[in-house]
């Protein structure tokens, strides 16, 4: 599917807050936080009508969290939106989403964690790049590096951003490929239905919260059982948080040994970074369906420009 590329943002734009996912209203000091940040760069903010609903674990039902995002995407005046929050339902809007309306209105769109299934649909849907970020309850937390990289990719139109080059190498190696991915068990949570991505020749990048090692193991083996490993170029594993067994800890086999097993007979590189996931500060955005390029020799992870 062809790539569509959503305007840049510029100052005195209005951004859109959404919450597809669970409920924020015992985050609202989080959420106004990251509106005066919004603020503090020059946008104007505008609440999805549904916004502080609660449905149980939602924020709202189904089609209340449904009816946010379109009418999001729909709005002539909102040039980006951002997801307030992560959680565990928001693949039941997937089928609710209206996706030749994004097709028709492509805009900036962020997240991550829960909001995963939603990059990755929107992506497979539409061709739309959507944005691996921080979801707005995050933003306080971000160091000002990490910032200033989000909102320089949001606004400007550079030829290329280089991450850090702080990388772990796992296995050596070169590629190039359009990058796909997110969090391992929403992304996981895809395979199989009309919304998995195609991971043929992409760089795929995962990272991972609360989980021991035999579930990270697990779940890289569900991954490898759907035959999507063998055909990716490059693997970027990015914050672990918490990701060991306290309960059995002779279980802890190192994440590094469990992945080289894995990948055995394969020779796409894979590198460790720690800049992007839950629990972390240094946390820069990645846009999924840009091309980029990893290079252990040269300690590089660049990605292509993702803005018109």
């Amino acid at each position: 599917m062809e790539k569509i590329y959503s305007p840049k943002l510029k100052r005195g734009d209005v951004i859109g807050v959404i919450a597809p996912s669970r409920p924020i209203i015992n985050i609202k000091k989080d959420i106004n936080e990251g509106i005066k940040i919004l603020e503090g760069f020059g946008f104007k903010i505008r609440l999805g009508n549904n916004l502080y609903k609660k449905f149980y674990y939602s924020a709202g039902s189904t089609k209340e969290r449904a009816a946010d995002l379109n009418s999001m995407f729909k709005d002539k005046d909102v040039k980006a939106i951002i997801c307030a929050a992560g959680g565990i339902t928001s693949n039941q809007i997937l089928d609710f989403v209206d996706y030749d309306l994004i097709k028709k209105n492509p805009k900036i769109f962020i997240g991550y964690s829960d909001i995963t299934t939603l990059l990755l649909a929107i992506n497979k849907k539409t061709g739309l790049i959507t944005f691996h970020g921080p979801n707005l309850c995050d933003l306080k937390k971000l160091n000002k590096k990490a910032q200033n990289f989000l909102f320089d990719m949001l606004m400007k139109k550079s030829r290329e951003y280089i991450l850090p080059d702080k990388m772990e190498i796992i296995k050596k190696g070169k590629a190039k490929g359009t990058l796909i991915g997110g969090n391992i068990h929403l992304g996981n949570s895809l395979l199989g239905t009309k919304y998995a991505p195609t991971y043929n020749k992409k760089i795929w990048f995962w990272e991972e919260v609360g989980e021991s090692p035999a579930s990270l193991d697990q779940k890289l083996n569900q991954f490898k059982l759907s035959g999507n490993l063998k055909n990716i170029s490059a693997m970027i594993i990015g914050n672990l948080s918490n990701c060991i067994d306290k309960k059995y800890k002779e279980d802890n086999r190192p994440i590094n040994e469990i992945i080289l097993e894995l990948t055995k007979e394969y020779s796409f590189p894979i590198i460790k970074v720690p800049y992007f996931g839950h629990g972390i500060s240094d946390f820069y955005t990645i846009p999924i369906g840009i091309n980029s390029e990893v290079d252990t020799k040269t300690n590089k992870f660049i990605i292509e420009n993702p803005v018109l």
